[in-house]
């Protein structure tokens, strides 16, 4: 479950002015790359769901994040379906970002306060996806 809720992710962001973009298969190269940012002044980190089983990795990060980075909002990026969205939430994600807007995220994260974050230019990007407009 997320540590913080939507509003603190928000501000975390909003604070930092940026948020880190990172993936490795090795757990311990993450560990340093996620403290150096930290001692560095980020509080909002986003692991990427690129390789494999990055969910383990991630699910390493959080636990460990928690004693080492106790400030950091540890979220999730390259999101592209509602299980996986669900599967890094259940890992304690704090936010989840997407490449592009897949309408049943959106949902899941709302039902558990996380900022969902799609790979959105503008409400026009937005209304052109076919597959959640009621018909």
């Amino acid at each position: 479950m997320a540590k913080f809720d939507k509003i603190e992710v928000l501000q975390k962001i909003g604070a930092t002015g940026m948020v880190p973009v990172f993936y490795h298969k090795d757990v311990e190269l993450a560990k340093q790359v996620v403290k150096a940012c930290y001692d560095g002044g980020v509080r909002a980190f986003e692991f990427t769901n690129r390789g494999d089983f990055a969910h383990e990795v991630f699910g390493n990060l959080v636990k460990w994040a928690d004693n080492e980075c106790p400030e950091l909002a540890l979220g999730v990026g390259s999101v592209v379906d509602p299980a996986t969205a669900a599967l890094y939430i259940q890992l304690g994600a704090n936010f989840i970002v997407g490449p592009l807007f897949n309408p049943d995220i959106a949902p899941i994260c709302n039902r558990r306060l996380i900022p969902y974050c799609p790979g959105c230019g503008s409400v026009s990007e937005i209304g052109k996806h076919k597959s959640w407009v009621p018909t």
